[in-house]
């Protein structure tokens, strides 16, 4: 059983995005799949009335410790119903995935976007030309994540 990441989204086109992010965060195209999340009877419906009725959804295989990144691109591209769930995943497909089977909602405060706005805070307003920056934004990341923690 693989580790598994996943979003749902309202179009193809913005799950798409997310995986070129992902892409371009180190992931391979055998580690991201999108598809329908659609039971029969909605795809029957869909079809009959020319609507575009279900969602798509991203999963992730995050064996490689990654499912903040995962967690963090997912949100940016506007995913909804985050869960991680535990899965087989062969050939960059989840095989056993099943649309009526939800795994464990991510929680609000995962991932990695609690650091972000850290740079904006940590460069100083007024330099005296005499600062290490690498160890004033050192310090400046270490207290925020003690307060964090």
């Amino acid at each position: 059983m693989s580790p598994i990441v996943a979003g749902r989204f309202d179009s193809i086109a913005t799950a798409e995005d997310a995986a070129r992010t992902l892409f371009a965060r180190g992931f391979s195209v055998w580690d991201v799949s999108i598809m329908s999340v659609r039971r029969p009877d909605e795809a029957r419906a869909a079809a009959q009335s020319d609507e575009n009725a279900g969602e798509v959804m991203l999963a992730a295989c995050v064996g490689n410790g990654l499912s903040s990144v995962v967690v963090d691109v997912l949100r940016e591209a506007g995913a909804g119903h985050l869960e991680r769930a535990q899965g087989c995943w062969e050939c960059g497909q989840w095989t056993d995935f099943d649309p009526n089977a939800h795994g464990e909602p991510v929680q609000d405060g995962e991932g990695e976007f609690w650091p972000r706005p850290l740079a904006r805070e940590s460069v100083a307003e007024q330099s005296t030309g005499n600062e290490d920056p690498g160890s004033e934004l050192e310090h400046f990341v270490d207290q925020k994540r003690a307060e964090h923690n």
